[in-house]
């Protein structure tokens, strides 16, 4: 059943109210470097509301923990400390696809980077805000060790949870307590007895992660059908929640997730994907705390403004108070940020007495 943008916005401001979820976002910047400030805030300006959580990806062969690009594209705008959270997504790879062996689960394990890791640990922990630490994502492709998946970590349980805690001891040990490490597997398989073998443990994770696309249908032999949220979503979900004890109790996210426009081989809209897949984040899955949506034009155009329907469907539901964004000083606040920084500013010129 079709939901206009007007009764979906009646429907998101009435009824049960739970504590929210933040609005998250990767905003489409290029590989190898953080995203710009201005690239938030071009997000920000389409959706009309600020994100609460940005996601990022950092390859290790990007380098060490990048603070300052950090602070100069994500924490600071205009002036201000955002306080916007950053979900860092660590891949131990060179981008080379999945028979890259620059960086090799077995010379994880070994101790073969322990320097790197910690350094990019104390670095992590002198941030001082939480990150998310989204290491390794997407582990599983098929389980099946033979089939090259997109990422050379993907279908090696045993060596996956080895490196996984192996790097999670390092912090441990560096004191980087802000960091919350987030098991983040694809939304299949969902079977418990085949999620257990690549689980780290309850003890090593902080976040339970599911990423999904609703990739749609182009006619070709064996390609996914058009999916709306549930079909993508509900089986991990429901697996999360019934089994605490193997994952415990546990914060959840979306750690990516878009949708395509329809075509005529499908009949999809994607307008109305975006009414209802924000409609069931708030009213059937109150346990997700935050879900990035990936902004950007890759395998296919996961963009918000895909089309003028679906960038205002995305703005309606942005609407909701539910969605939570990061604090914006007030007026009178920011008048009295602006006289204190005016006042430090009169303080550090004056020439100290003789």
């Amino acid at each position: 059943m079709k939901i206009s943008i007007v009764a979906l916005l009646l429907c998101l401001n009435t009824g049960t109210v739970f504590a929210g979820a933040e609005i998250g976002a990767f905003v489409g910047n290029e590989d190898h470097r953080m995203p710009y400030a201005s690239e938030i805030r071009d997000f920000e300006t389409l959706t009309g509301r600020h994100v609460g959580s940005v996601l990022v990806y950092w390859a290790w062969d990007d380098g060490d923990f990048p603070a300052e690009a950090l602070n100069d594209g994500v924490r600071f705008h205009d002036g201000y400390d955002t306080k916007t959270t950053i979900n860092l997504t660590w891949e131990p790879w060179s981008r080379l696809g999945g028979a890259d062996s620059t960086y090799s689960l077995e010379n994880i394990i070994r101790g073969d980077y322990d320097g790197y890791i910690r350094k990019f640990a104390g670095d992590s922990r002198d941030w001082t805000d939480t990150i998310r630490m989204r290491f390794g994502h997407e582990m599983i492709q098929d389980n099946n060790a033979s089939t090259l998946g997109w990422y050379p970590w993907q279908d090696r349980p045993s060596e996956y949870v080895q490196a996984f805690n192996h790097v999670r001891d390092i912090f441990k040990e560096e004191g980087a307590s802000n960091v919350e490490f987030v098991w983040s597997p694809n939304n299949y398989p969902f079977d418990p007895s085949i999620l257990a073998q690549y689980f780290p443990g309850k003890d090593n994770v902080e976040w339970l992660g599911i990423d999904a696309y609703n990739a749609g249908e182009d006619g070709s032999p064996g390609w996914p059908y058009w999916q709306n949220f549930d079909d993508l979503f509900i089986a991990m979900y429901q697996v999360f929640l019934s089994n605490p004890e193997l994952f415990g109790d546990k914060k959840i996210m979306i750690g990516e997730f878009a949708s395509v426009e329809g075509n005529d081989f499908d009949n999809g809209d994607k307008a109305q994907w975006i009414l209802d897949a924000f409609w069931k984040l708030k009213s059937e899955y109150p346990d997700i705390d935050v879900a990035y949506w990936f902004n950007k034009l890759k395998e296919a155009n996961w963009r918000i403004d895909s089309s003028p329907e679906s960038l205002a469907a995305f703005q309606a539901v942005m609407q909701d108070e539910y969605f939570i964004s990061h604090p914006v000083p007030e007026p009178a606040s920011m008048l009295l940020f602006g006289a204190g920084l005016a006042l430090a500013a009169g303080l550090r010129s004056k020439k100290p007495r003789a």
